[in-house]
């Protein structure tokens, strides 16, 4: 199968009229990295999850003491995704492996196509999960401990038979690995913009996720006097426009509100406590700072004046991670090889690259998003740059196998 078809195969997992809701750890989640063991297997790789249910496919170099090369995205999507964000990284990482198999390539490194869990963050509140912990970067006993949009803790999903780890796969003995590579769709317009089926990035910018909780007092929405009243939903909305018009105002940042919890959430009740999340990415730390440090002013006026106190949990935060100079070298040595031209591009998308990066040399290939389109059910790629990308990878591979040690 090339890769077009299994991503035909993969989008019908966690189908329906919105999209595609394949959260971390649940039955169409797993099912897809059961579809994608189950490929793998076929093309005689070694299939072997971790405790976090990350799961490796692993073709045997030509010297068992190298470290191998990983190279993969995610399964999982957000609650309305579309059918290549991730996916595709994962689909064409193996076909890209088996591309080699079919020209007689033998590389020097064990290959690895992974399919990392829990990207998105869509479920428990842990971008770049799977790889977060597989990097170092968060420890596996507090990643266990933390409790998801549904109640459930992540250890006991782990446990769930319809939808943790895979049945009769083993443990991967260790975290070894020598350098990474990425394959993705690019999410937004660049690409497309200038014409081009192919893109080098160079760095993944900063992201910070916190979670804003808004507690005011519930009443009755006919007999509480407006001058009486705390209304926690119209508190939070103006620390939302607050948030907002401060990465506006900032430049080069993107600020986003896209969960929000209102309790009792009656339709004729005073709210009494809103939890809403906020999303913050820019390649510039300093920029985010001074967003953040103006949310906090914003806070206190409105705790001020509106007689509500609002509590603001820090969930996850990541430094802007630069990609490998030596690897952009070799994708781009590969690219030329196969006569394409790309562009140098950033990606304001979080990506597990960023986790990997942060140990490894490590390097992103980005194809064309129609329209810029993604996390939607439209989001879409033509068939020739899915297929292309998977051929610039599978060269990219044999570089960078003669880059590093």
């Amino acid at each position: 199968m090339n890769v077009v078809e299994r991503l035909a195969a993969l989008r019908e997992l966690g189908a329906y009229d919105g999209g595609i809701n394949r959260a971390l750890l649940t039955p169409p989640e797993r099912s897809a990295r059961e579809l994608f063991a189950s490929w793998a297997r076929a093309s005689g790789f070694t299939v072997t999850q971790d405790r976090v249910s990350n799961v490796f496919a692993r073709r045997a170099g030509a010297r068992a003491d190298q470290k191998p090369i990983l190279v993969g995205s995610h399964l999982d999507t957000v609650p309305t995704g579309g059918a290549y964000d991730g996916a595709y990284g994962v689909a064409g990482a193996l076909c890209a492996l088996e591309l080699l198999d079919s020209r007689g390539i033998r590389t020097a490194h064990p290959l690895e196509a992974v399919a990392w869990a829990g990207e998105e963050g869509s479920r428990f509140p842990l971008g770049c999960l799977g790889s977060s912990v597989f990097a170092g970067l968060n420890g596996e006993a507090e990643v266990m401990a933390i409790v998801g949009d549904d109640g459930v803790r992540f250890s006991e999903a782990l446990a769930s038979s319809i939808g943790g780890l895979l049945d009769g796969v083993p443990m991967r003995g260790d975290r070894n690995v020598a350098a990474y590579i990425e394959l993705h769709v690019e999410q937004g317009p660049v690409l497309e913009d200038r014409g081009l089926s192919l893109g080098i990035v160079t760095a993944i910018a900063a992201q910070r996720r916190l979670r804003a909780t808004v507690s005011g007092r519930s009443g009755h929405a006919g007999t509480v006097p407006m001058a009486m009243r705390r209304d926690a939903l119209c508190a939070a909305a103006e620390l939302v426009l607050a948030f907002e018009r401060a990465a506006r105002d900032a430049g080069d940042a993107v600020a986003t509100v896209g969960r929000m919890i209102v309790e009792p959430n009656g339709t004729n009740v005073v709210p009494g406590r809103v939890t809403f999340s906020l999303d913050l990415r820019s390649p510039d730390e300093a920029k985010l700072d001074t967003i953040e440090a103006q949310l906090g002013e914003a806070i206190g006026r409105v705790e001020r004046a509106r007689g509500v106190a609002v509590e603001l949990e820090a969930l996850e935060r990541r430094t802007a991670t630069p990609m490998t100079p030596q690897l952009r070298d070799a994708i781009a040595r590969a690219i030329d090889a196969i006569g394409e031209r790309y562009a140098d591009v950033p990606s304001g998308a979080g990506h597990d690259a960023m986790s990997l990066g942060k140990i490894v040399p490590a390097a992103m290939i980005f194809v064309p998003s129609i329209g810029g389109a993604s996390h939607v059910r439209e989001e879409q790629t033509a068939d020739r740059d899915l297929l292309l990308g998977v051929e610039a990878l599978a060269g990219a591979i044999v570089e960078v196998d003669r880059t590093v040690d």
